[in-house]
């Protein structure tokens, strides 16, 4: 298959990235659908320029225990640091603490907090890397032509994109998610563009957060 030049092939990461972002917003399709028509999309569009999955961070042959408890660790000292500093300074400021205190329906009650936790360990989590920390970040290493480290141009602006996905959540949110984003692309990238450590430090995040929702401590 030829690949397009690369006039059109800027055109296209630009129109695909817009994709990500606004699909699930503007689009009413059951929650659990999103991941599946954005992850078929992206794989289309890898195939046409001649990329993969892998190409991107996402390789099975990566999948490893070093992956598992270095970018678990790592995933639940940030949440540490969110839950007892980062948002408590955040609600000192006046803006909203971070989404977990909408997921009232888990607070001791472990089942709904299982049926969560196995969603976004299953579904959620693996796309929102895959298509942030891999295709949107790539994509935006091959325009503005870094390396895609967290302080980089495109490292911000991916974590920025991140932000600006959950904008739902209020400024409080946003800014949570920024410094989130910024955290997991450096991970990420320290371990060679390795995907698991992403995956692994937001389930031990997300993990974590719904057990002190779980337990009344948020």
């Amino acid at each position: 298959m030829r690949r397009p030049n690369s006039n059109l092939r800027l055109v296209l990461d630009i129109v695909l990235i817009a994709f990500v972002m606004l699909f699930p917003h503007f689009v009413h399709l059951p929650e659990y659908a999103y991941p599946f028509v954005i992850l078929g999309v992206i794989w289309v569009y890898l195939n046409l320029v001649g990329e993969s999955f892998a190409r991107i961070g996402f390789r099975f042959n990566d999948l490893q225990w070093r992956a598992f408890y270095i970018g678990g660790g790592i995933g639940l000292l940030y949440a540490a640091f969110q839950l007892w500093l980062l948002g408590p300074f955040l609600a000192h400021v006046g803006l909203r603490h971070v989404y977990f205190r909408d997921f009232g329906y888990v607070r001791h009650h472990f089942l709904n907090a299982l049926w969560l936790v196995l969603s976004v360990v299953a579904l959620r989590i693996p796309y929102q890397e895959i298509a942030f920390r891999g295709f949107i970040l790539n994509r935006l290493k091959n325009i503005f032509g870094d390396k895609g480290n967290a302080l980089s141009f495109s490292g911000v602006i991916a974590s920025a994109l991140f932000a600006i996905y959950n904008w739902q959540g209020g400024w409080g949110l946003m800014l949570a998610t920024f410094i989130f984003a910024l955290v997991v692309t450096f991970v990420c990238q320290r371990y060679k563009n390795n995907l698991w450590y992403a995956i692994f430090f937001h389930i031990a995040y997300d993990v974590f957060m719904v057990a002190m929702v779980m337990i009344g401590k948020m």
